[in-house]
């Protein structure tokens, strides 16, 4: 198994593509539902959820139909409640996390868009994964702006189950794209819908970029450090 390993290492480490790049061959997918990962930024792995870079790439090249879960961000919860369901705002979300680890500094997105619905954030789980469990992510609004609607939580989840959209009046079986913060545990609840995947290389502390993260304790010897 050690020579096994050896042998085959080069095929162990994720191969990075230009963001650009996978977000335009994402939009000459002609049928959906297409799930983009946007895997550097996933809770489950101590992401901070509030990375818009990904967002921010897919809104700038027009993606249409396109569900989003989910963005942490209280304070902009907090701002469509104040303005209620059916307002036009104009907020900054997300970006509100330092990530000294990577040098990134907080990055908000500035949006204008449209307050959808707002929820309690709260659902049982119908999906494969923990079935039955009870969900809380906080209070949680639907953010439409573009071609997109964004779930904006209080509380830090990762989108492992439907849930996550169905509790809140969006079915992703209709959606063209499904974007998630997610690495892995997305397959439990959205295989069923997946046409099409694309990971998506964006920013934050879940990175499969090894060049981007500092080692100070690494042996000599330890591929592909060294």
């Amino acid at each position: 198994m050690l020579a096994y390993a050896r042998d085959t290492r080069t095929d162990w480490f994720h191969v990075h593509k230009p963001l650009t790049e996978a977000v335009a061959r994402a939009r000459q997918i002609s049928d959906g539902p297409v799930v983009l990962l946007d895997h550097a930024d996933n809770v489950g792995s101590g992401g901070t959820s509030d990375v818009m870079t990904v967002i921010a790439e897919v809104l700038r090249q027009g993606l249409e139909g396109v569900a989003m879960a989910a963005v942490w961000d209280p304070l902009a919860v907090q701002a469509m409640q104040k303005a209620g369901v059916g307002a036009t705002i104009t907020i900054d979300l997300g970006g509100r996390t330092a990530m000294p680890s990577i040098g990134f500094p907080p990055k908000p997105l500035t949006l204008t868009g449209k307050v959808r619905r707002l929820s309690d954030g709260e659902w049982t789980v119908r999906g494969p994964m923990y079935t039955g469990s009870k969900v809380t992510a906080g209070p949680t609004a639907v953010f439409e702006t573009g071609g997109m609607q964004i779930v904006v939580t209080s509380l830090h989840h990762e989108p492992w189950d439907a849930g996550i959209f169905t509790h809140i009046g969006i079915d992703p079986a209709h959606c063209r794209y499904i974007l998630l913060k997610s690495r892995v545990h997305y397959r439990a609840g959205f295989r069923p819908f997946e046409k099409h995947r694309i990971t998506l290389d964006g920013d934050g502390v879940t990175t499969s970029d090894n060049t981007r993260l500092t080692y100070h304790h690494l042996k000599p010897g330890i591929y592909p450090f060294n």
